[in-house]
């Protein structure tokens, strides 16, 4: 069975929406005050576990009182950030997981970086996002991200009708937001950071480098609010935390379940989805996989994850795969017939319903 969802489950998806109506001087969901401006600083996978464990290292953030927040299920970059941008659930938005199969085409997806183009991700992904109602609303929407986004499918799927500023240094991306800030235009501005999670993956998140890259951003954040205008804020928040798993802590679902048994294996290293060739046979693999992971890992389906609040109704059937293997202990999963093998040779991992995977910092400073 699975344990319950925080009761702050989701409130990833609060915030830009906040963002907007504090702009707009409307009530919003973090009862943010009026601003003329906000900066929305996303660190990705910078959980809360990981923040404040790293104290020494991040005195001003964490001298800055931060509300309970958690990102919603699954704990992955995909699934948060489109929900970040558009104030919809994945079961609504569709970005179920980082890897999926999608059953009507047969296609193989990675919905974070594997898009062929802007239109495809686009026509995925049609809900309005909260960049294009600000567009609408006479609120400038500026991004300031690494400049290999700019044209990405992904940022087709979250950030339309924004203006897109590509700096690929870390300083150079707070400065341009600093900037943006200082003049008197009704503005949002999403300050994207990938540095702390793409180290994480490769050293893992207790590594001198990724230390090293916090201390950069929590240098950056005081310098940021000792310029901050009165009538600018900020929020800074995360889409979902990271653990560490040694190498002697992987478990291989192709000891348990055979390729040609399958159509795909996809999901997060801490939340596979297993796409089955036979979905009458649920009930042996479900089974075997309970009898010889169990102790480690959540073995459901998606039902259960509706069941346990996890999940809501109206996910889009074609997507979603027979069973979800759930990592509840210090353990990475994977499957070699359809892994990377560079992705095995990960550190840092997400994916779960752990409470250092799904908890965020929300620090706002300035409101």
């Amino acid at each position: 069975m699975l344990p319950s969802p925080p009761k702050s489950l989701g409130m990833l998806g609060d915030v830009l929406t906040s963002a907007l109506k504090s702009t707009l001087g409307e009530a919003n969901p973090l009862g943010l005050a009026a601003k003329n401006s906000v900066c929305l600083v996303l660190v990705d996978g910078l959980g809360l576990h990981n923040l404040k464990a790293s104290a020494a290292h991040a005195g001003f953030l964490n001298s800055q009182p931060s509300t309970p927040a958690s990102c919603y299920y699954p704990s992955t970059t995909s699934a948060s950030i489109v929900s970040l941008a558009t104030a919809k659930p994945p079961w609504e938005t569709g970005f179920i997981g980082y890897q999926i199969l999608e059953r009507t085409s047969g296609s193989r997806m990675n919905l974070l970086s594997g898009w062929s183009s802007q239109e495809q991700a686009a026509l995925f992904q049609p809900l309005e996002t909260l960049s294009e109602s600000a567009t609408q609303a006479g609120v400038e929407f500026h991004v300031v991200a690494p400049a290999i986004y700019e044209y990405s499918g992904f940022s087709a799927a979250t950030m339309r009708s924004a203006t897109f500023h590509g700096h690929n240094d870390i300083t150079q991306r707070f400065e341009k937001a600093r900037s943006l800030l200082a003049d008197k235009n009704k503005k949002i501005v999403y300050l994207y950071l990938p540095e702390l999670d793409q180290c994480a993956h490769a050293q893992g998140w207790k590594s001198d480098r990724w230390l090293h890259l916090l201390e950069a951003v929590d240098s950056e954040m005081q310098n940021l609010n000792i310029s901050l205008p009165k009538s600018a804020g900020v929020i800074l928040t995360a889409d979902h935390g990271v653990i560490d798993v040694q190498k002697n802590n992987h478990i291989y679902l192709d000891e348990y379940i055979a390729a040609e048994e399958l159509d795909y294996v996809g999901g997060d290293t801490r939340g596979l989805f297993v796409y089955l060739k036979d979905s009458s046979s649920v009930s042996v693999y479900l089974e075997r996989l309970a009898e010889t992971i169990g102790d480690r890992c959540y073995i459901v389906t998606p039902e259960d994850l509706i069941t346990a609040g996890y999940w809501g109704r109206g996910v889009r059937d074609h997507l979603l795969p027979e069973i979800i293997v759930l990592a509840k202990k210090e353990v990475a999963l994977y499957h070699r017939d359809f892994a990377k093998p560079k992705s095995l040779e990960m550190v840092g991992h997400h994916g779960s319903i752990s409470s250092n995977e799904l908890s965020i910092p929300l620090i706002k400073i300035g409101f």
